[in-house]
């Protein structure tokens, strides 16, 4: 007799990955594909086809019944399952999920944004088991956020809250231009620290960068700047650090404003180099956080790793499916 599985589906602005997952949500198998090799919806969706087939001819060999799909995509979206506006991936704006999967595999369907996804996971089955008042942020082409208060996902009225990566962090941009603004992602998003990072490679103040991966930002990979830490590249551990401390400030305005009992950081740049960003993060937000807020506060590291939005994504659609 087959047993239920589950497929999860991460979306991001770099990478898609495809998760399968067992009754258990031990993960089973898993295809990944490049976000941005897709040019528009429909050459995304045949790439969807494709690694679905694979997990579903998966599926069948180790009789795994997959009746629901969960979805975690980087941006907005709708009640329907539906991408109300995905930033880095403008091509997704107003893309079924719900039909395009539902109509691939039979299974029911839910899509949410991927932070919030990773959120549930990790309060599921990871690092935040047990915890009811968290916030987990991610850090990878821009800084997602998400809320959980009382053990519950916080949306907000329109399904937008937690989208710290348009925080402001100056009423105007450092050049003096009252009509601009810096925000979080501008800063400290793993797109923002790869602009910086290319410049120092450029002025051969990052050997090793530049002898990996050029001066390209494109080429700029979370880890090709851990591998550039590690092999002695100090201008660029410095910025890495700078721009994790910076975030970590941020972070304490809302630890003194939300009193959360954990943060959860995850993401490309957390998972190539966990012990830097956590402690530049804890350090930022310890230093400027009200003793009362800070005092029981937990800054810990995604336990789910890279499958953190598959798997919340698999966990959520199976209980939204229960449910049912």
């Amino acid at each position: 007799m087959a047993k239920l599985g589950s497929i999860g589906i991460d979306v991001g602005g770099t990478k898609t990955r495809f998760a399968l997952f067992d009754e258990k949500f031990k993960l089973v198998e898993q295809v990944k594909i490049k976000t941005q090799d897709s040019k528009n919806a429909k050459d995304f969706t045949s790439a969807v086809d494709e690694s679905l087939d694979a997990l579903l001819e998966k599926s069948e060999k180790d009789h795994l019944r997959v009746e629901s799909v969960g979805v975690g995509c980087a941006g907005y979206l709708n009640g329907d399952g539906s991408v109300k506006n995905s930033p880095n991936i403008p091509f997704l704006n107003g893309y079924s999920f719900r039909r395009v999967i539902a109509k691939q595999t039979g299974a029911n369907v839910f899509a949410t944004n991927d932070v919030a996804a990773a959120l549930y996971g990790e309060h599921q089955l990871g690092a935040a088991v047990g915890r009811r008042h968290v916030i987990a942020i991610y850090i990878g082409t821009g800084i997602g956020g998400a809320l959980m208060f009382g053990g519950q996902l916080y949306r907000g009225q329109n399904g937008s809250a937690g989208d710290i990566g348009h925080y402001v962090l100056h009423p105007i941009d450092s050049s003096g231009n009252s009509r601009s603004r810096d925000v979080l992602d501008d800063i400290a998003s793993r797109t923002a620290i790869a602009a910086e990072a290319v410049k120092l490679a450029a002025k051969n103040r990052a050997p090793h960068l530049l002898k990996s991966v050029g001066t390209d930002i494109t080429n700029v990979s979370s880890g090709s700047l851990a591998k550039a830490i590690a092999q002695g590249d100090d201008e660029i551990d410095k910025l890495v650090r700078n721009r994790c401390h910076t975030l970590g400030i941020a972070l304490s305005n809302l630890v003194d404003f939300l009193n959360p009992e954990m943060i959860v950081l995850g993401g490309g740049l957390t998972e190539a180099m966990p012990d830097l960003v956590r402690d530049e993060v804890e350090a930022g937000v310890r230093a400027n956080s009200k003793p009362e807020s800070k005092k029981s506060l937990e800054v810990v590291v995604a336990a789910l790793k890279d499958h953190s939005v598959t798997t919340g994504a698999a966990k959520l659609a199976f209980d939204v499916s229960l449910a049912l």
